[in-house]
C-alpha cells in the first residue's frame, strides 16, 4: 500500500493509493479512530484538570485571575496535561469568561446533588437572613435544612447553604418574592416547605405582613422560629444596659483596646513591661454592642494584663493614661470585672452551643435552663470562680492607712477601696445577675410555634411520662384524622419500647426515627417526627455564609455579580475535599452546556 503524506496549515493529510486492499483500509480507519480517541481523551484530561484547579481556586477564595499563572506553575511541575488546554493563540480556556462556564458546570453539579436530597426529604426548613455586601447591595442569603438518610434508614436533619441573591429593597414584599421566586427556579414545591428561621426583625416576623406571616398564608402549619442566638445576643445587651455602670465599664474596656491597638508606642512599653516581669500577655479585645457576648474575652483580657497594664499607665504618666487608671484602680472596678468574667463565661458556653450546627430543638431548653441555675446563683450573691479568688486576696473590709485613705496592695499596684464602694458594686452584680434572668425569660418566652414545638419535642422524649404527652391539635390541623386515639397508640409503643430496656431510643432523635420507621401505622406521628428534626432553631448558618461572603467579595473584587458570588459561595462551602469531588459529573455539565471547540480539535 502507498501513501503519500502532505502537510497544510499544520495539519497532517493522507492519501492512499487505489491499490490499497479492504484489510488496508479497515486497519487505517481502527488506527485514525485510535488516534482520535486519544486526542479527545487527551483533551478531557486537560479539561477536567483545569476543572481540578478552578475547584481549588474556589475553595480556597482565591481570585480567578490566578488560574493561568497557577495552570503555568503546575506545567512546570509536570502536570503536562494541562497542556493540551492552549487550542490556540486565542483559544486557552483561561479568560474570564471560560472560568465562569467550569464555575458554573462545579456548581451545577452540587446543586443538583442538594436537590435531589430535598426531593427525597419530601419536606425542608429554611434560614433567611439579609446584609449589605461590600459594594453597598442589599443580599439575601438562605439555607436549606432537609432529612438525609443512612444505610439503616435512620433520618439526620442536615443544612446545606441554598442560595443568596441581590435584593430591590429590603422590605418583606421584596424578600417574600425573592423566596418563592427562588424556589420555583429550582423545581421545589412550596407546600414541603414545614419551618422557618429568621433573625426576628420586624421586616421578617411582622404579624401583619412580614415574610413569615406572608409564607403562613401560602402554606398551612408552617412553624416558625425567632433565632436563639439573636435572642441571647438581645437578652444580654438588654440587661446590661439596664445597668448605667455596665455601659461605662464596656466604654473603658474599649478606650484601653484603642489606647494599644491605635499605637504602636503604647504597645511596645506594654511588651517591655510584660518581658521584664515576666508576666502573662494576651491581646486586648475590642467589645461589640450588638454582639455583647464579645465582652467575656474582653475582659479575660484585661485582668490577665491588668498589673502590666497599671504600670504602663504610670509610667506614661500622660492625660490620657491617667484618665484610664483611675477608674480601673478601685475595688468597685475589679469586683465588678471579675463578676463579669465569671458570669459570662456561662453565657458564652450557651452561646456556642446555640451556635451549633444542626441543632436540635429539645437541646435548647435544657442548655438554656441549666445556665439560668448558674445565674440565679450569682443573684443570690453566691459568688465563685475569679471573682471568690479576687476576693480571697484582698482585706474583708476597707481599711484606713497611715494617709488616712483607705486602700489595699493587688498585684503590686494601690487600689483605692471603701464601703460605698463594695456595696455598689455588689448591688451591681446582684442587679446584672436579675436582670438576666428576667431579659431570658422574657426573650425565650413560648409563642403558638414554639408551644407547638415544645410540645413536640415532649412527644419524642423518652425521658417525658406519657401521662405529660398532650399536643394533638397541632396533628389534627395538618389534617390527619383520629389523630388523637394514634398518637395514644404511638406513645404507647414507644415508652413499652424504653420501659423494655431498649438501647437504641437514647433521644428524641431516636424517638423520631421510630416513628418515621413505623409511617404505614403511624402516620400523623411520622409527619410530626419530621417536622420535629426540621425544625431550624437559628440563623447562626446564615451569619457563617455573610463571613464566607465577606470573605469571597473583598475590596479588590468588589465587582463580583451576585450570580458569580452564589457560584463561589456554593462551591466554597461544599464540605467535601477537592480530590474527592466527582469531576467527571461536572465535565459532563460543562461538556454539553455548548460546542467546545477543545473536544473537536
Amino acid at each position: 500500500m502507498k501513501i503519500i503524506k502532505t502537510k497544510s496549515h499544520g495539519i497532517i493529510y493522507l492519501f492512499f493509493s487505489e491499490h490499497q486492499t479492504a484489510a488496508e483500509a479497515m486497519q487505517l480507519r481502527k488506527d485514525m479512530a485510535a488516534a482520535s480517541k486519544s486526542s479527545i481523551s487527551k483533551n478531557e484530561a486537560a479539561v477536567k484538570a483545569a476543572l481540578a484547579n478552578v475547584l481549588f481556586l474556589a475553595k480556597e477564595d482565591l481570585p480567578n485571575s490566578f488560574l493561568p499563572s497557577f495552570n503555568n506553575f503546575l506545567i512546570y511541575q509536570g502536570v503536562s496535561q494541562l497542556a493540551a488546554l492552549r487550542v490556540d493563540a486565542h483559544t486557552t480556556y483561561e479568560h474570564s469568561a471560560s472560568v465562569d462556564d467550569f464555575q458554573e458546570a462545579l456548581s451545577a453539579v452540587i446543586e443538583d446533588e442538594l436537590l435531589t436530597k430535598v426531593k427525597t426529604s419530601g419536606k425542608f426548613t429554611l434560614m433567611m437572613d439579609e446584609s449589605t455586601d461590600i459594594s453597598v447591595h442589599q443580599n439575601l442569603i438562605m439555607y436549606i435544612r432537609c432529612l438525609e438518610f443512612d444505610s439503616l434508614g435512620n433520618a439526620e436533619p442536615v443544612t446545606h447553604f441554598f442560595a443568596i441573591d441581590s435584593l430591590e429593597r429590603a422590605n418583606a414584599e421584596s424578600i417574600h418574592r425573592k423566596v418563592l421566586d427562588t424556589l420555583l427556579k429550582k423545581g421545589i414545591d412550596i407546600s414541603k416547605l414545614c419551618g422557618i428561621s429568621t433573625d426576628g426583625a420586624a421586616v421578617m416576623t411582622g404579624n401583619k405582613s412580614g415574610v413569615v406571616t406572608r409564607l403562613k398564608g401560602e402554606v398551612p402549619g408552617l412553624l416558625a422560629m425567632h433565632c436563639i442566638a439573636h435572642r441571647l445576643a438581645l437578652s444580654c445587651c438588654t440587661g446590661a444596659d439596664s445597668i448605667p455602670y455596665l455601659v461605662k465599664v464596656q466604654d473603658i474596656l474599649n478606650s484601653v483596646y484603642k489606647y494599644f491597638h491605635y499605637s504602636p508606642k503604647n504597645t511596645a512599653m506594654l511588651e517591655a513591661v510584660q518581658k521584664a516581669t515576666s508576666s502573662q500577655v494576651s491581646k486586648f479585645k475590642e467589645m461589640f454592642h450588638t454582639r455583647w457576648l464579645s465582652f467575656h474575652g474582653s475582659c479575660e483580657a484585661l485582668l490577665q494584663n491588668y498589673s502590666s497594664l497599671v504600670s504602663v499607665f504610670l509610667e506614661e504618666k500622660s492625660g490620657k493614661s491617667l484618665s484610664l487608671y483611675k477608674p480601673i484602680s478601685c475595688f468597685k472596678f475589679l469586683f465588678v470585672l471579675h463578676f463579669l468574667s465569671d458570669i459570662l463565661l456561662p453565657l458564652s458556653v450557651l452561646s456556642k452551643a446555640f451556635q451549633k450546627k444542626d441543632l436540635d430543638f429539645a437541646d435548647v431548653a435544657p442548655l438554656l435552663n441549666s445556665t439560668v441555675q448558674t445565674i440565679e446563683l450569682f443573684s443570690q450573691g453566691k459568688w465563685a470562680g475569679k471573682l471568690s479568688t479576687f476576693l480571697s486576696q484582698v482585706p474583708d473590709e476597707p481599711q484606713t492607712g497611715d494617709d488616712g485613705l483607705e486602700t489595699f496592695e493587688f498585684q503590686g499596684h494601690t487600689i483605692r477601696d471603701g464601703a460605698q464602694q463594695r456595696k455598689e458594686a455588689v448591688s451591681i452584680a446582684k442587679s446584672f445577675s436579675a436582670a438576666m434572668i428576667r431579659t431570658i425569660h422574657d426573650r425565650f418566652v413560648d409563642n403558638d410555634d414554639a408551644a407547638i414545638l415544645t410540645a413536640l419535642s415532649n412527644i419524642f422524649n423518652p425521658t417525658v411520662r406519657k401521662d405529660d404527652k398532650v399536643s394533638d391539635e397541632y396533628l389534627c390541623s395538618l389534617g390527619f384524622e383520629s389523630c388523637r386515639e394514634d398518637l395514644s397508640l404511638f406513645l404507647g409503643y414507644l415508652h413499652s419500647l424504653v420501659d423494655s430496656g431498649n438501647r437504641t431510643i437514647r433521644g428524641s432523635r431516636d424517638a423520631a426515627n421510630i416513628a418515621m420507621k413505623k409511617m404505614d401505622l403511624y402516620p400523623a406521628e411520622a409527619e410530626a417526627a419530621g417536622r420535629f428534626l426540621l425544625a431550624p432553631v437559628s440563623t447562626v448558618d446564615c451569619e457563617r455564609g455573610f463571613s464566607k461572603q465577606n470573605i469571597i467579595k473583598t475590596c479588590l473584587r468588589s465587582k463580583l455579580s451576585v450570580s458569580t458570588l452564589d457560584k463561589l459561595m456554593r462551591i466554597s462551602l461544599d464540605s467535601r475535599a477537592a480530590q474527592d469531588f466527582p469531576l467527571d459529573q461536572a465535565f459532563k455539565k460543562w461538556a454539553g452546556a455548548k460546542n467546545r471547540r477543545i473536544l473537536n480539535h
